[in-house]
């Protein structure tokens, strides 16, 4: 896989260790402005899970967390990704995050559509797992327009599967 996939209007970015260290300290190591908003806490937390994978010597490549990058004004407007490799049974989590000014205007949808579409054709993977809370309508909604299930609950959280 290269380190960038594009959509129509997007570019996602592979987080790198080097870049994750520059989020990490709040510096922008790649050269793409970062939207008001941006890093988000999830950003933070790529970053860390990123930079730990590395320095065990288990980078986790592909399977890893990328940037939004908006390719209008080539400014980084959130995260998508996985939280690392498949495990032992084939299994993927993944997530999505957009800063609050640009949403509401498909590009989690569009993100986590190609990041889909690239995961379905990685040999071994047999599924992909993501979780929401039950308060989060709208991610909710992302979720299964992304062709996710719901398969079952847990308190506040609430688990999908593809």
């Amino acid at each position: 896989m290269e380190d960038v996939l594009h959509t129509e209007r997007l570019d996602l970015i592979l987080l790198r260790p080097a870049a994750a260290r520059g989020l990490a300290t709040g510096a922008q190591a790649d050269g793409h402005p970062w939207a008001p908003g941006y890093p988000l806490g999830s950003t933070l937390l790529r970053a860390e899970l990123t930079l730990a994978a590395a320095a065990k010597e288990r980078p986790l490549g592909a399977f890893g967390s990328y940037q939004v990058v908006r390719r209008a004004d080539g400014a980084v407007i959130g995260d998508v990704g996985f939280m690392g490799p498949p495990d032992a049974t084939g299994a993927v989590s993944v997530s999505c995050a957009i800063i609050e000014g640009a949403r509401r205007r498909g590009y989690a949808g569009e993100a986590l559509a190609v990041l889909l579409a690239w995961a379905r054709e990685q040999p071994g993977l047999t599924c992909v797992l993501a979780d929401t809370t039950r308060t989060n309508i709208a991610s909710q909604r992302l979720l299964e327009r992304a062709g996710l299930h719901r398969i079952g609950e847990d308190g506040e959280l609430l688990y999908y599967m593809l």
